[in-house]
């Protein structure tokens, strides 16, 4: 089949609307919730950082929409740069799924751009940048789709990010001075071979970025929210990992806790006080105050160091105790293993699989290159599929670090795991653990052209980011040249 093509322009044309049904939501309305995204300040370990901030006009830092109602929301880019915003997870009509030079055209500094669909779901979400490494300075933040009939247990909503003081360009022109350096002697345009099918010796690599502090709702453990709980009260737990790369064992502590959602989708509750998070997923966990009361931390520790992040519950009249943000130990790395216990509660019906693709993740740790199929992203395969189809989508791991691989517009089932079939848990963020197979299931239901990538956002700029192209549709066109542009957006090339 022919590389795409469509997805490139030096100039930006109109974009027609797109096949997925709009019902009432077609234009944004008077009423539309205004989301700005805009250069602000943090402070970090006593010193400040800038970065970028995502709050509605109010100055709420969490969207919430409810399902059924109008998405109806417009996003100003007060920023001095351009950017767009992608609303993770959510079933949406393509041209609203917001990445840069796929399904529209970057938001320019000073302008807006409005949204507006019917919520087809409820469960935890989030949005975040789709242009360049932003996530890298908190472009993101929490997007909670409540249900219909409202939540039927309060709600703690904790969102967690990596942070450097470092700037973008000089984290990403540090993994990429092997390659600078090859170039200069080859050619501009040299690619190295990947690294097919190495051998696992030593230390798995689990981080490509060093961070200096790892933050819950935007704060450290040495100034963490506190939230106070009732004895004997059930509490949702919305757990999202924002972070631009990092995966987390999210401990409970002395609370006993039930994962009723994955993913924003349900699962049949089971239990867990300890368990991980891959970048971009998100757990909803049910936990129950104890009667006698107490302090309860809430603590996320980054694999492969011993650094953490968290937020605390606590009952009136207890006394919180200092909690750092360095443990005693360092973990170790996250898995998946948890995915062949859970199960969907919806899970899609039975029936054939009409068409299985392949997506092999490949690598080259010495120059930082990415590929799928080995292709380097801009230099795009398209994988293809019909409207209709039950479609098999099988990962195959060939490097040596875990990706975690999402897939936007769709929500796919957990089906095997190295030859292992099980009826897992539907979701729209997969680990792939190193030398693994992993099979999920989808059905074909949304015509479009949907980024599938993996979500280390380093990663994905480093090329390991494809589309599944729907037969029949015709994508927003883009030229080759605006996207090689924009490809080299931090140098390095």
């Amino acid at each position: 089949m022919k590389k795409l093509v469509l997805f490139f322009s030096i100039a930006i044309k109109l974009m027609a609307m797109p096949t997925g049904t709009y019902g009432v939501c077609k234009g944004v309305t008077p009423d539309a919730t205004r989301l700005k995204i805009v250069e602000t300040e943090i402070v970090v370990n006593g010193k400040s950082s800038k970065i970028f901030k995502i709050v509605e006009s109010d100055g709420s830092e969490i969207i919430y929409k409810t399902e059924g109602k109008c998405f109806n929301l417009v996003v100003e880019n007060h920023t001095s740069v351009p950017t767009s915003l992608h609303w993770h997870g959510l079933i949406l009509p393509v041209l609203e799924d917001g990445v840069s030079y796929v399904t529209q055209p970057p938001i320019p500094p000073g302008k807006s751009y409005p949204y507006n669909f019917t919520v087809e779901q409820a469960g935890t979400f989030w949005t975040h940048t789709h242009f360049g490494l932003q996530e890298q300075k908190l472009m993101s933040a929490p997007l909670i789709l409540l249900p219909e009939e409202g939540e039927k247990y309060r709600s703690i909503v904790l969102f967690f990010e990596g942070f450097t003081f470092k700037s973008i360009e000089e984290v990403w022109l540090g993994l990429r001075k092997n390659l600078m350096e090859a170039r200069k002697a080859k050619g501009k345009d040299w690619l190295p071979p990947f690294m097919v099918a190495q051998k696992m010796d030593g230390d798995q690599d689990l981080n490509d970025v060093d961070f200096d502090a790892f933050l819950t709702n935007g704060k450290t453990l040495e100034s963490p929210d506190i939230y106070l709980v009732k004895p004997r009260e059930k509490v949702c737990l919305r757990l999202i990992n924002g972070s631009v790369s990092s995966g987390f064992h999210i401990s409970l502590g002395d609370l006993k806790g039930e994962i009723i959602a994955v993913d924003g989708s349900p699962v049949v509750p089971i239990a867990y006080n300890d368990f991980p998070i891959a970048t971009a997923q998100r757990v909803d966990v049910l936990v129950t105050i104890p009667k006698k009361g107490g302090v309860f931390p809430i603590l996320a520790q980054c694999q492969g160091t011993n650094m953490r992040t968290g937020a605390i519950l606590k009952t009136k009249g207890e006394t919180v105790s200092p909690i750092t943000s360095h443990s005693n130990q360092k973990a170790g790395a996250i898995t998946n293993e948890i995915e062949k216990k859970l199960r969907a509660k919806d899970p899609l019906e039975k029936r054939k699989v009409d068409r299985t693709l392949k997506a092999t993740l490949n690598g080259n740790m010495k120059y930082y290159v990415w590929g799928i199929n080995e292709h380097v992203w801009p230099n795009d395969a398209p994988l293809y599929v019909k409207e209709g189809e039950r479609v098999e989508l099988e990962f195959i791991n060939e490097s040596e670090m875990s990706h975690p691989m999402h897939l936007h517009g769709h929500v796919f089932q957990v089906v095997e795991i190295d030859g292992e079939s099980f009826p897992g848990a539907m979701r729209d963020t997969i680990l792939v653990m190193p030398a693994q197979k992993v099979k999920v299931a989808f059905d074909a239901n949304n015509p479009g052209i949907w980024a599938m990538h993996c979500h280390i956002s380093y990663h994905l700029w480093a090329g390991m980011f494809t589309v599944v192209l729907y037969e029949g549709f015709t994508p927003p066109y883009f030229s080759k040249q605006t996207i090689t542009n924009y490809s080299h957006t931090y140098g390095g090339y």
